[in-house]
């Protein structure tokens, strides 16, 4: 055990001293996230086809849920759960139509169906260049984008006996994916309600 922790330290220390001996100029982490930014689109587009293939499941897995509801209640049983259903049926059919459900609800929050774009936003003075600010700020929307979806998925866990969630959960994670999705629009408000600037 002590042999194997003492290679694995000296490989570690090896490799640290070796790692600035090459004349090889590094990208900076503002033109990482630069070009990090620039795939951000097909990563929207992969998120929203998996929103719909969530849905869609989420549908199917309702109506069978239905169809055990109704064999259950045949039966008289008294262990039946129409809530779960009606949960999991919600769900999904917020997650195939995602981007009306997104607009609906962004409507509600900012009363705009529109996102305030990252790209009116003005970073301090010497913070990082306005573009790898911008890119941090889609990386936030990126995210937003996920815990909005992720929101949904765990709603459908609420109703379960055994649910991995809550109903608070859920709902914390679509308004916090709300309000970072639109996170120049939270800035905004949560400049003119509290004066943070």
């Amino acid at each position: 055990m002590k042999l194997k922790l003492l290679r694995n330290f000296s490989l570690f220390i090896v490799c640290f001293f070796l790692g600035g001996c090459s004349n090889v100029h590094f990208p900076r982490l503002e033109q990482m996230l630069v070009h990090m930014s620039n795939e951000f689109p097909d990563i929207y587009h992969l998120i929203t086809a998996s929103a719909y293939v969530m849905g869609i499941a989420f549908i199917f897995r309702g109506v069978y849920q239905l169809k055990v509801y109704g064999d259950l209640r045949t039966m008289m049983s008294v262990q039946t759960n129409f809530k779960a259903t009606m949960m999991v049926f919600f769900a999904g059919a917020a997650l195939l139509y995602a981007p009306t459900a997104f607009k609906s609800m962004m409507l509600t929050t900012f009363a705009t169906t529109s996102v305030t774009d990252p790209m009116s936003y003005h970073p301090s003075k010497g913070l990082w260049n306005p573009i790898a600010s911008q890119a941090v700020l889609r990386f936030i929307q990126l995210i937003g984008t996920i815990s909005f979806i992720r929101g949904w998925v765990y709603l459908t866990h609420t109703s379960n006996p055994n649910g991995r969630s809550s109903f608070g959960k859920a709902v914390t994670h679509i308004i916090a994916g709300l309000l970072a999705i639109n996170i120049e629009g939270t800035r905004e408000m949560l400049q003119a309600s509290f004066g943070i600037y």
